[in-house]
């Protein structure tokens, strides 16, 4: 499903280490950086089982998130997921609305009036968090913040430089305006008809993270894309576009990049674009 996509963000076509902590040196680079792939809903906890990425956090003079919340744009941000010329029940049938609104109440606990005129792509990722949460007890049993949040504020109280690959509004634009919203309605519909494959999905995600295994997350989905729409635009365009920013962060001091881990594998995935761009990145 495409929501499943934007929460693991991955990819690739040769075989990868199990591991999502990869050093990277050479091209000029006086000290090695880090990439490290997150889970976005991972917590924080989750670090003290896995010292290697923990002492290259700590160890870095510079953190590199893929976006920080942005107090001053949240209005903007919340105005940018709305219709306010549409609304769900008219995208859809009768009978898909119905459908949706059942299992929107089942797994989140809201009814859908509620979020009637919010994009569906905001409904279909409220739906899949819900499903995620659901079908992992190990995910729930980590506590603290979200890792990406961790980095960003924990590297701010050790006096780290802390920078942002792209705003809350260029990530937003990316989630809520790259397709219409009636594509968007068909796709909330298919992962709803789909719910059981979704919640398959769903809990292999999490398994396949706790291994560090990016060729069985990549293979997930691609299976997912194959399933539920083709969803690279949020992989593929962000990477390039960061891969304008990454070279110059890296080369001012020793950085700690910490992005979703779909983006680190597959042709355009940042390891192999660091690799074309004359980098040594190897698996820690």
């Amino acid at each position: 499903m495409k929501t499943l996509s934007f929460l693991l963000v991955l990819v690739s076509t040769t075989t990868f280490s199990q591991s999502l902590l990869w050093k990277v040196s050479g091209n000029g680079l006086k000290k090695p950086s880090y990439l490290f792939g997150t889970y976005h809903i991972m917590k924080d906890s989750y670090l003290n089982q896995n010292p290697k990425i923990k002492s290259a956090y700590e160890g870095a003079e510079g953190v590199v998130v893929e976006t920080e919340v942005d107090s001053s744009a949240m209005l903007s941000m919340a105005m940018r997921g709305l219709m306010l010329d549409k609304s769900l029940d008219k995208l859809l049938s009768q009978t898909d609305y119905k459908l949706v609104a059942d299992e929107f109440k089942k797994g989140t606990g809201y009814d859908l009036a509620l979020f009637n005129q919010m994009k569906p792509i905001v409904t279909a990722t409220m739906l899949s968090l819900a499903y995620v949460q659901k079908e992992s007890d190990t995910l729930n049993s980590f506590t603290g913040l979200p890792l990406d949040l961790y980095f960003a504020s924990d590297g701010r109280k050790r006096r780290k430089t802390v920078s942002a690959l792209e705003t809350m509004e260029e990530q937003m634009a990316f989630l809520f305006d790259h397709d219409p919203v009636e594509k968007q309605a068909q796709h909330l519909v298919e992962m709803v008809k789909e719910k059981d494959e979704m919640h398959d999905m769903s809990k292999s995600v999490t398994e396949l993270y706790l291994k560090q295994d990016l060729q069985g997350m990549w293979k997930l989905n691609e299976k997912s894309g194959n399933t539920f729409g083709n969803m690279t635009y949020l992989l593929d365009e962000r990477n390039h576009n960061w891969m304008k920013r990454l070279p110059g962060l890296m080369a001012s001091r020793p950085t700690f990049v910490a992005v979703g881990a779909l983006h680190l594998p597959g042709p355009q995935g940042l390891i192999e674009l660091l690799k074309k761009e004359g980098y040594q990145v190897e698996p820690q």
